[in-house]
């Protein structure tokens, strides 16, 4: 798709939204629901006075769906691949100090995620699974030491999230059942997926590089680099660029919003609130409505929260919001550029008799 088509599909999708807009409508209500869900268990995480509130929130944005049987079912395996990564996460901390088997761990962690994802029933417990050892380990890297209190705080910043999403679902949540899965083949199973093989072993390999990527170039946002590379490398195999260039609108959108309430509410925590919600609200309503901006409404709505949100209180210091933003679309760059300099090699590495020989491994009687 060129230029020209992407700038048209997005000038549609932003006239269908504006038109669509409402505050009476069945949209509104789940923005209204997502906005609701994010802000108390952001509020409830300061209360316990967690590390970074911002995950409660960022959990609430994910798992709120249109009815609460799926809400219910998402919740459950975030809440058992956030368990199993911090788990994991904490076992690679210990070797923050070698570099290759810290590596290794990270590009093993995302290749699983990513091919996980797709191939599994409870691909979303994969997914969360990946992204927690991958925010776990990354976070040693700063604090060494502190590897058993990050993954214990992320694993409770991420259960405050599906506790308040789900009491907040039983109040305004329609009953419903929960949309029928197809069936998955297995991580294991063959034929192989060739193409998601090579996405997730470039995947891998990429997000294992930005430490020493992220060191040389004395770049801010190591943090939320790998995560936004995690998630582009996800759609890679079905648009890439449009996921691209929705969540960079979405960073830009969100980012900008979140940088000048900043500027507004000073050290006004009811303010901050009020603006967190109205934010939120508007870009859940652009989550669940458009389907060609929805990803641009989600991420928005992340970038949103991870500006504002810089500890238990309001802050007007911009530099860690901007710093996160700038880790962000970092992670956009070397998404792009690993897919354009690694994955056709790995794509050929992956031939044809290589994935016959796993197959007449699998057929051969033990």
């Amino acid at each position: 798709m060129s230029r020209t088509d992407y700038s048209y599909r997005l000038t549609q999708a932003l006239k269908a939204e504006i038109g669509e807009f409402s505050f009476s409508d069945h949209t509104a209500g789940l923005a209204f629901r997502t906005a609701s869900a994010s802000v108390l268990s952001i509020l409830v995480a300061i209360l316990l006075h967690l590390d970074n509130p911002y995950w409660a929130g960022i959990t609430a944005i994910s798992i709120t769906l249109p009815d609460m049987s799926s809400s219910v079912a998402r919740s459950i395996d975030r809440c058992l691949g956030t368990i199993t990564g911090a788990a994991v996460g904490y076992f690679g901390a210990h070797f923050v100090a070698d570099h290759f088997v810290f590596q290794a761990i990270i590009a093993c962690a995302v290749a699983f995620g990513i091919y996980g994802m797709e191939r599994t029933t409870h691909g979303y417990a994969v997914l969360l699974g990946a992204v927690t050892v991958i925010l776990v380990m990354f976070g040693s890297l700063e604090t060494p030491d502190s590897a058993l209190k990050l993954a214990t705080y992320r694993s409770m910043e991420i259960m405050v999230g599906v506790a308040v999403s789900f009491f907040v679902g039983l109040a305004f949540a329609p009953s419903g059942q929960v949309s029928p899965i197809s069936p998955k083949p297995g991580v294991f199973a063959v034929p192989l997926d060739r193409r998601m093989l090579a996405t997730a072993i470039t995947g891998g390999i990429a997000t294992a590089s930005i430490p020493q990527i992220w060191e040389s170039l004395q770049l801010p946002g190591l943090d939320q680099t790998p995560i936004t590379a995690f998630v582009i490398l996800i759609a890679m195999h079905r648009e890439p660029a449009w996921t691209a260039l929705n969540r960079v609108i979405g960073c830009i959108l969100g980012g900008a919003y979140g940088l000048l309430c900043l500027r507004l509410v000073g050290d006004n925590t009811l303010l901050w609130f009020m603006l967190l919600f109205f934010g939120l609200y508007i870009f859940g309503h652009i989550k669940h409505g458009n389907a060609d901006l929805s990803y641009s409404g989600h991420q928005a709505a992340v970038a949103t929260i991870l500006s504002m949100v810089q500890g238990l209180a309001p802050s007007p210091d911009l530099l860690p919001a901007i710093n996160r933003l700038v880790g962000m679309i970092g992670g956009i760059v070397v998404v792009i550029i690993a897919a354009a300099l690694i994955e056709p090699f790995v794509a050929r590495a992956i031939k044809p008799r290589f994935l016959l020989r796993m197959r007449s491994r699998a057929d051969s009687p033990r």
